[in-house]
């Protein structure tokens, strides 16, 4: 009986994993804005424009999301490479909403390199993905809207 249990409970989670959306790899265009606060508490801004790549379904429990962007400021400018996972917690027909997490590589102009973990809550449609992150290593706050093909 138990492995009757285990096999049943092992096809139903398969099945909520597959999704239902056609397109299990997407690659969008991304723009985004960071927020830093600096030493004296003003806040500074760079912005960045990237491409962005979704491997899993948008109606899938988890999604791994990576990219490459190029990001321009006056406290920060480079490249930056995300590698993250989002796990979709609300899961609709043609909304999904995440909470995800990972990590950024940065690398910017003058050899210096950064890195920090970077969380994030977004909504995502078929071709439409908008979140904030945050970064707590640089004290970054910000929000990005990314477009699937």
């Amino acid at each position: 009986m138990k492995r009757i249990i285990v096999l049943l409970a092992a096809v139903l989670i398969s099945v909520s994993l597959m999704g239902k959306d056609d397109k299990v790899f997407r690659v969008g265009v991304d723009a985004s804005v960071d927020c830093f606060e600096s030493y004296n508490n003003s806040i500074t801004t760079s912005f960045g424009i990237g491409v962005r790549t979704r491997l899993g379904k948008r109606d899938q429990w988890f999604n791994v999301v990576g990219g490459l962007r190029y990001i321009y400021g006056t406290r920060l400018s480079g490249i930056q490479v995300p590698i993250l996972l989002n796990v979709n917690f609300v899961r609709g027909k043609k909304n999904s909403a995440y909470l995800g997490a990972g990590y950024e590589f940065e690398f910017d102009f003058i050899g210096t390199y950064w890195g920090c973990m970077k969380f994030q809550a977004g909504l995502a449609r078929k071709h439409m993905d908008f979140r904030i992150f945050y970064k707590p290593y640089q004290g970054d706050l910000g929000a990005g809207i990314t477009y699937y093909f």
